[in-house]
């Protein structure tokens, strides 16, 4: 009978542990990262496949992958009637792309996967990776380049949706609803320098669109979504050459497509909605304030405004930044009609509106408008029986913890007491018990809380203002007062406006001698001013002066100078203050040349600084006309132009339907030092702007 020996059999079991130990699989450590993005190995069919007759089409890639925002990434063109999208399904490492119908026959198709294909361990993504193919025995090759930008900006759209439509779609002359009604011929997406190449086009003529699809549903809402339309239609055919090439990658950022020039180019903006007129609704934010918020944007036509047992002339109407807002204030003519004021207003108004073919209509509502006051230091209580014999006990507990607190405390005194006098050591039960150590104190367990911070502020009065100056004044914008509520009167003889004497302001800021005025010998001499109402709105005030550069001044309005239509008056405003000295900024002059064949615009300019944030703004400029810019803090600015078509001081957008463009804005720029504009501390700095060269730039 054969045996095995014991030596052998430790050396066959040791040498079993040691095979097994290699043998067994670990995850491999250090190595670089993967940082490249899977590689197309074979599709089915060929890319650029024609007479296409299948439903389905794998793409094979050389390591595993996924899917990522597969909904708001991948596009095809031509899109189906019904909007739906063939199925993507991932299976190891391929991509099957499945249509539930046959695809149109002779037709050129483009499945743009965007940047929703991706490695499966890292994430690392195939960027703006498209397929094409066709099912007739031709492939449209024809291309068109293009640029989509912010009409307000001026910053190129990084994912924007380029459609292309037949000439015919238009539905009618008057209404552009093409984007709504019409099926796009070929849809694009815009790269992350606002580039895009379209490149399956066919020898015919197009009208083109753009938007920016904010919620990625890559339909177009209007009023939620960016927008732009070309005024023309263009066939490849008859477009201008181009350049394109690869700029390699750089830093963090990888290779990007550059076009020069672009053949179309597309300003972006957000239409104002067109919608009809109606009342959104209504509150009461103030005793004496009633607000009603509109449906659209342009100015309310309000016919009539009848208040419900009320004196119709103590209302006063002012209509908010935008149209959809107006204001009624009322303005009762005594104190006590004032504070009789219901607490519940009725109105009946009279607006026009549009009906369902968009024919004006005469529309009539009654609004209820209801003051609540709120008082903020006031507690909510319940008044049910349960609420009542939950706060007793929290009471009791409150003030069981208090006394228990207070008698700790004077243990901990009492201790120190007898230690002092040599007294042996004690428990607490014998301190309390002992009366010749100090007098009993008589614990106060009524206390439960401290007493409230609110009580012992003094009441807050409620006239409120804002001041609308900075220190030092800018004597250009004097001094601005904006009120919360319509002044009453104001009583412009008992405000006082002093100049300190040490100033010298007779004399040139530069050429001014310094003085040590004596401590406490300051003097003030009354400066003559002027106060100016805003007529419309009663709730703005300008305190004017001839104020003189580097001077300081102070400013006093005693309380009761202003009243407002809650006869409610100020408390007093003290201010010392000190005026800019001019030689100690920039200014920058800008010259507006143009001729005669310019259309009659008048033109907005704005001084913007480097982060695109407006510094200093000229409303209503005219060509041939010369504007300074003053008071600007050394540093550089860029000059932004807006073309007011309509004057009223404002950028409007443009509007779909209307087939109407934004009004156009342009960023001036040097022709050897671009757009910079570099102010100095007491220098000029001349501007000089060709309107006719500038807003012909693209």
């Amino acid at each position: 009978m054969p045996y095995i020996r014991i030596r052998e059999l430790f050396s066959a079991l040791a040498a079993a542990v040691i095979f097994v130990q290699c043998a067994s699989i670990a995850q491999p450590q250090g190595g670089p990262r993967d940082s490249l993005p899977p590689l197309i190995v074979s599709t089915d069919p060929a890319p650029k496949a024609m007479n296409f007759k299948g439903k389905r089409i794998s793409l094979n890639f050389n390591e595993y992958v996924t899917l990522r925002d597969q909904q708001k990434e991948f596009l095809i063109s031509p899109p189906n009637m019904n909007g739906s999208k063939p199925t993507l399904t991932v299976k190891g490492r391929s991509i099957l792309v499945e249509f539930e119908e046959q695809p149109d026959s002779s037709t050129t198709y483009r499945l743009d996967f965007g940047n929703s294909i991706a490695d499966n361990n890292e994430g690392n993504r195939l960027g703006n990776y498209a397929f094409i193919f066709s099912t007739g025995p031709e492939l449209d090759t024809l291309i068109m380049s293009g640029l989509t930008i912010d009409a307000q900006t001026r910053d190129s759209v990084i994912g924007a949706m380029v459609f292309f439509f037949d000439a015919t779609a238009d539905s009618t002359a008057s209404h552009d609803s093409t984007l709504f009604n019409a099926r796009p011929d070929a849809v694009f997406r815009t790269d992350s320098s606002g580039l895009f190449l379209a490149d399956i086009l066919k020898d015919k003529d197009y009208r083109v669109y753009a938007i920016l699809d904010k919620n990625g549903n890559q339909r177009y809402e209007s009023g939620a979504d960016y927008v732009a339309m070309l005024d023309s239609v263009y066939n490849p055919t008859r477009m201008p050459d181009f350049d394109m090439w690869i700029e390699p990658a750089t830093g963090r950022k990888g290779p990007r497509r550059q076009i020069e020039p672009p053949q179309l180019r597309f300003e972006l903006f957000q239409e104002e909605p067109v919608r009809r007129q109606t009342i959104l609704g209504s509150s009461r934010p103030e005793r004496q304030k009633l607000e009603i918020i509109f449906n659209a944007i342009e100015p309310a036509e309000i016919v009539s405004f009848a208040p419900v047992g009320m004196d119709s002339t103590w209302f006063v109407r002012e209509n908010g930044i935008k149209g959809d807002t107006v204001w009624y204030w009322i303005a009762p003519p005594t104190r006590e009609a004032a504070e009789a004021l219901q607490d519940t207003i009725r109105a009946k108004i009279s607006y026009m509106t549009r009906d369902s073919v968009w024919n004006p209509q005469l529309k009539s509502e009654e609004l209820t408008f209801v003051h609540r006051i709120i008082d903020p230091n006031a507690r909510r209580r319940s008044n049910t029986a349960a609420a009542d014999s939950i706060r007793k006990v929290k009471e009791a507990q409150r003030k069981a913890k208090r006394a228990a607190h207070l008698q700790k405390k004077w243990i901990k005194t009492a201790r120190i007491i007898s230690r002092r006098r040599g007294d042996p050591k004690r428990t607490d039960a014998e301190l309390l018990a002992d009366s010749t150590l100090f007098k009993q104190v008589d614990v106060d367990t009524t206390q439960t809380e401290k007493p409230r911070r609110d009580d012992q502020l003094p009441v807050k009065n409620p006239f409120g203002y804002q001041v609308q100056a900075a220190n030092p004044l800018n004597p250009e914008n004097h001094i601005r007062l904006l009120f919360d509520y319509p002044l009453r009167s104001v009583d412009e003889a008992r405000i006082r406006l002093t100049k300190l004497s040490e100033a010298q302001s007779s004399l040139p800021s530069r050429e001014r001698q310094t003085t040590t005025p004596e401590p406490g010998k300051k003097t003030e001499t009354p400066e003559p001013f002027t106060v100016e109402l805003d007529s419309a709105t009663r709730r703005q005030l300008t305190i004017r002066a001839d104020w003189k550069a580097d001077d300081e001044y102070n400013l006093l309005i005693p309380d009761s100078v202003f009243l407002n239509i809650a006869f409610q008056g100020n408390d007093t405003l003290k201010s010392t203050f000190k005026v800019a000295d001019a030689s100690k900024f920039g200014t920058v002059i800008v010259e507006l040349r143009g001729d005669s064949l310019l259309p009659d615009y008048e033109y907005i300019l704005e001084l913007q600084t480097q982060d695109g944030k407006t510094y200093q703004r000229i409303r209503h400029a005219a060509a041939g006309g010369s504007y300074k810019l003053r008071y600007l803090p050394a540093r550089q600015y860029r000059l932004r132009v807006t073309e007011d078509r309509n004057k009223n001081g404002e950028w409007d957008t443009g509007s779909l339907v209307q087939r109407r463009q934004p009004e156009r804005i342009r960023i001036w720029e040097h022709p050897v030092t671009g757009r910079n504009i570099m102010a100095k501390e007491n220098w000029d700095v001349v501007v000089p702007v060709d309107l006719r060269e500038l807003f012909s730039r693209p």
